[in-house]
């Protein structure tokens, strides 16, 4: 794209087409949209649109979006890819959850149609997901209801967004379709699985892995066998990076101590929290700690631009 087109994009729809150049000649004309409200305390609504007959990411390399994002099939085929090995066939009906950290592609394959709409959006609220079920290791779902779908994207992509007021509708639309996906693939989802999950995620007095088995009327063995089978890790796994996803938001309270957080999860002391945490993120918690702090006071500064 030349500079002078450059500049009469917004950074925003530069972003998107860093990411999708795979698309950049049909940004100003497929009915994408970049939300130009501000942030808010519930995330903010990025970018959203209806794609068809496009290539998707591609399949030349992985991309990290850094952002999370919906993308709903509403017809046509394809498949998904990350570096965690999912590697699946997408039909119609299907939701790809992108991770703001998670390497993946996605688009048709061969003489497939394709025919999607997505929103993409960031904000450290959406976290909070996490913890009810929205994974990394489950990264594509099958939605009933695809007009019901379809119709819910298409009202969250006619919503106006230029003041703090319409960008928290944006937000707040957002995690009401995450919590309908949600219930719609907990329905869908086998109980056992579900429920090893909810106690999996839980702190220093959740269940043993042992216990859980029990519960969910397994042997230990076999336990471990089905849900690495259905999760792609094993229970100890799952566990111990579930509970480091949660670590990473308790460090977000700067009154917590390090031990603290690590007896709340179930470490041992904030030493083997410390090194976890490190090997999982590639920072020490402390690091991870400051680099927020510095975040969020950047956030406070008073622009040097503005007058009054």
């Amino acid at each position: 794209m030349r500079l002078a087109e450059n500049a009469a994009l917004g950074m925003d729809e530069m972003v998107f087409c860093m990411y999708f150049p795979v698309v950049m000649a049909t940004l100003l004309s497929s009915g994408i949209r970049a939300f130009s409200g501000p942030e808010t305390p519930i995330g903010k609504a990025e970018f959203g649109g209806r794609l068809r007959g496009t290539t998707g990411t591609g399949f030349s390399r992985f991309r990290v979006y850094g952002m999370y994002a919906l993308v709903y099939l509403l017809a046509g085929g394809g498949r998904y890819r990350d570096r965690r090995g999912t590697d699946r066939r997408l039909e119609p009906g299907d939701l790809v959850v992108v991770f703001p950290e998670h390497a993946h592609q996605y688009g048709p394959e061969g003489g497939d149609d394709w025919d999607e709409v997505f929103v993409a959006f960031k904000g450290a609220a959406f976290d909070g997901w996490r913890m009810r079920g929205l994974d990394p290791m489950m990264p594509v779902w099958k939605l009933s209801n695809p007009a019901e779908w379809e119709s819910r994207f298409a009202r969250l992509l006619r919503q106006p967004s230029g003041d703090l007021e319409q960008s928290t509708v944006l937000a707040t639309e957002i995690h009401q379709m995450i919590a309908a996906a949600l219930a719609q693939r907990t329905t869908g989802c086998q109980g056992w699985l579900e429920s090893a999950m909810q106690w999996l995620g839980g702190g220093s007095s959740a269940p043993s892995l042992r216990e859980i088995a029990a519960m969910s009327g397994m042997s230990h063995d076999h336990f471990r066998k089905v849900f690495k089978s259905a999760t792609g890790e094993s229970p100890s796994e799952f566990r111990r990076r579930r509970r480091l996803s949660q670590a990473a938001m308790m460090l977000q309270r700067a009154d917590l101590t390090l031990d603290l957080i690590a007896e709340s999860l179930g470490f041992c002391d904030g030493f083997h929290l410390s090194k976890a945490f490190k090997a999982e993120f590639g920072n020490s918690p402390e690091s991870y700690r400051r680099a927020l702090q510095s975040k969020h006071a950047s956030l406070l500064a008073p622009d040097p631009h503005h007058v009054g």
